[in-house]
């Protein structure tokens, strides 16, 4: 009976790890996959979320894009709930740049420098 409350508490912290952990990959493959896509076709991409396994499909997602202000458009993908990367695409249909949006993305900001970055090189 005394080791019942030491065991519930080591099991609780075991799932508030689980969580914490699951939170940081989270982020991390957001950022590997908005970095492996730059300088690459939006077409390879579009090929990619076709996929019957990735998410975009699963949901039903239809094609949304927008335009931008400096000739470049952008090419929204659904990742997982609420979280969605606005790849950024040039004239030339290559993606220049990336930025996650969503509650479902842990944290926005990190991807807006990101953007910054990779469009500058791009434009170098």
């Amino acid at each position: 009976m005394k080791y019942r409350p030491i065991m519930l508490f080591s099991a609780g912290c075991l799932m508030f790890l689980i969580v914490f952990l699951n939170g940081c990959a989270s982020q991390i493959a957001v950022d590997e996959r908005g970095g492996e896509w730059i300088a690459r076709p939006l077409s390879e991409l579009k090929q990619e979320i076709n996929r019957p396994d990735s998410y975009a499909s699963k949901v039903g997602w239809k094609e949304t894009t927008y335009s931008l202000a400096n000739g470049n458009y952008v090419y929204v993908e659904p990742i997982r709930d609420a979280c969605f990367v606005n790849w950024e695409i040039n004239s030339g249909g290559i993606i220049v740049g990336y930025q996650a949006k969503g509650s479902g993305c842990t944290q926005d900001s990190p991807y807006d420098d990101r953007l910054s970055k990779q469009k500058s090189r791009a434009d170098d």
